[in-house]
């Protein structure tokens, strides 16, 4: 058995994806050459995986071992939105980005990658909620897009991220974190309406919490004001927006009820260090 610290990832893939409601027929059991992992940031569904099905949700972390059989089923309504990455784990790097397969008969072990015996790893449970570790799900996106720039030092530092990711998710998988009951609600709420023109007043008043006492349980849950929380909540959807579509930097601001477009770019260049344009040039 090797421990999780000894693994050295290169990631295969990663990218950022909606599930089209319409495959949802066809899904028959996908099969991965290696780890897979996807953060969902947006809507709903199921995984199913060796005849069991897991409900999914916004702030999931799912993973699934190579050669394990898997289908994913987005909700019509709500369909899933995730980041994903794909890597080899113990020093191994293949030169083909192929990762996956979506029939077993199409399964080539020329692709698979190098499987070392790790009980941490055997430990991890096919879906981790982290709604309340909100650093680990920025950490994710943040390998996705820095793997997306190719810098000079992009996939060592993409690397360094997915070990940090790792290590961070087994320990919490292994412990029991208690959140209060009140402020779960309000966090899925900041995160399901998460647009500039609404308050939270309104939320804190709706857990029926003292100021301070909201506060203190918040930041205790999440690790962030929920000022804070409730922008990483718009920009995270802004960056989903910024990627998957052609709009203009000024309707994405409309959309997400800024009062202007000036505002808009300000609070993002603040948060991601880079203009909503310079965010959008780097997707290519």
């Amino acid at each position: 058995m090797s421990p999780l610290s000894a693994i050295n990832p290169n990631v295969r893939v990663g990218h950022y994806y909606k599930f089209p409601v319409e495959r949802n027929q066809a899904e028959v059991g996908r099969i991965g050459y290696c780890y897979a992992f996807h953060y969902v940031i947006g809507g709903k569904g199921t995984v199913s995986v060796n005849g069991k099905t897991y409900p999914v949700k916004k702030g999931d972390l799912i993973y699934f071992p190579p050669e394990v059989k898997h289908s994913f089923y987005a909700n019509p309504e709500q369909p899933l939105t995730t980041y994903n990455l794909y890597c080899d784990l113990w020093d191994y790097k293949m030169v083909s980005s192929q990762h996956l397969v979506w029939h077993e008969n199409d399964f080539n072990r020329d692709f698979l990658t190098k499987i070392v015996p790790c009980s941490e790893l055997d430990l991890l449970p096919i879906v981790t909620p982290i709604q309340h570790e909100a650093s680990l799900g920025q950490l994710f996106i943040h390998a996705v897009t820095q793997l997306r720039k190719n810098d000079r030092y992009s996939e060592f530092i993409v690397s360094h991220l997915v070990k940090a990711l790792l290590l961070e998710l087994v320990q919490i998988a292994s412990t029991t974190s208690f959140i209060d009951y009140r402020i779960v609600t309000i966090i899925e709420r900041m995160d399901r309406e998460a647009t500039a023109s609404r308050g939270y007043d309104v939320w804190m008043k709706e857990c029926g919490l003292r100021k301070t006492q909201f506060h203190a349980l918040f930041k205790q849950s999440t690790g962030f004001s929920p000022k804070a929380y409730w922008t990483k909540a718009i920009m995270t959807q802004v960056e989903a927006a910024l990627w998957e579509s052609n709009r203009s930097i000024t309707a994405i601001a409309d959309d997400f009820g800024y009062s202007s477009v000036h505002h808009f770019t300000k609070q993002f260049t603040q948060f991601h260090g880079v203009s909503p344009t310079e965010f959008r040039r780097r997707k290519s």
